[in-house]
This record gives C-alpha cells, structure tokens and sequence, in this order.
C-alpha cells in the first residue's frame, strides 16, 4: 500500500499547477437549455461570441462575477455535456437559489448542506464544487479554524473506497449516502495531510481525482 507522504508521490503532488486546470465548454450544447431556464444573457456573459471557452480553477475562485454567473461556470465546469439524468436542466431552472445558497456565509456544513436539499437534485459531487469554488468554509470540533471546502466526486470516493493509499484509509468506509454525514472527517483528513506536507490542499483533491487509482 503505497504513501502519500512517500517523495516520490509528494514531489508529484506539490508540482501540480491545480489553478491551471481547466475543462472545455462548447457553447452551442448549452446555449438552448440556458435559454429555456431564464439565463441566456449570462451564458452570452460567460461566452462572449466564442463557441468554444475553458474555464480554469482559477477563474472559478477569484474572477470577479456576480453569484449567478460563477454558479453557472460552476456547473458548466463540472458537467460540461450535462449531468446524468439531465438533472442540469433542474439546477439551470433553480438557479438564482442555488446561487444564493452557494453564496451563503454559514461555516456550518449541516446548515449550508440544507440550503440546497431545499432545491432538490444536488448530491454532494455538486454541492462540493459549490462550497470549494465559492470559497465557503466549515468550522469542525477539533481545527482551530474553519477548513476550505473541496471537491468530493464520485472518482476520488471510488479512490477512497479502493482503500489503496495508506494515510486515506479513515476515509475507506465513505459512500455516496453517507458522505454528506462525513464530508467533515474528509476535509479534516486532506486538510491535515496537506498541512503536514507543505502542499495545497485542493492538490492533494486534485491528485486523488486524477491519479489516485493508477498507482
């Protein structure tokens, strides 16, 4: 069972430029759901007349947007030909909620998490990505400040459940269902092994997501 901490994989961890990553959105695929859900002047917004745009981590967490627009990024990011089930066409109608919710200044998880259960059709892999690019942070019982929040997608709990890296094993027992109870034991987790290793914490995220089965 390999570790983390072992230089080889930390090295590779901490020359990750994870800013930089970056998903490309057509904007003919989304240009008519944005239409029907009331948002087709923000996706002219994010678009500009080009009919092909990446948009970076970067952009994500510091461009300077208003809610609804980095929501919607956000979502196009994530799912750039659409989530499963279509389930983007309800979260484009539901969007001015799941911008406010996303917005919101709770550092409490179980409140923040119960902003979107009020909208329905979010599960964590999407909540996750709202709470780690809208900058939010969540207090926990034993850190003396509020922890950043992260991506936790279906890929790194597959990683995490594959129980191959020896420092994540804590985080082994996490499932789809119950990770929302423990999304707070993840953070912590990440949160303490980056700290440790002088790394960021969203490239240890990013790391797991990309590489975290493949060695």
């Amino acid at each position: 069972m390999p570790f983390l901490a072992d230089p080889l994989y930390l090295n590779m961890i901490s020359h990750i430029p994870v800013a930089q990553h970056s998903v490309s959105v057509r904007a003919e695929f989304w240009e008519t759901p944005c239409a029907d859900a009331g948002c087709a002047e923000l996706h002219q917004t994010l678009f500009a007349g080009a009919g092909e745009i990446r948009i970076t981590r970067e952009w994500l967490h510091h461009a300077v947007v208003s809610d609804e627009l980095r929501a919607l990024a956000i979502i196009l990011w994530g799912y750039p030909k659409g989530a499963r089930g279509n389930r983007h066409l309800h979260w484009l109608a539901h969007l001015p909620a799941i911008a406010r919710a996303a917005a919101g200044s709770l550092n409490n998880w179980n409140a923040y998490l119960a902003g979107f259960a009020k909208i329905g059709g979010l599960g964590i892999s999407t909540i996750s990505k709202f709470a780690c690019f809208f900058g939010r942070r969540f207090a926990t019982p034993d850190a003396s400040a509020p922890l950043p929040g992260l991506i936790l997608d279906r890929r790194i709990l597959a990683v995490l459940a594959d129980d191959r890296w020896a420092e994540l094993h804590p985080l082994s027992a996490l499932t789809y269902l119950n990770a929302p109870a423990r999304y707070l034991d993840y953070l912590r987790l990440l949160n303490d092994l980056a700290t440790h290793s002088g790394i960021q914490p969203e490239q240890l995220e990013f790391f797991l997501f990309a590489h975290g089965d493949n060695f």
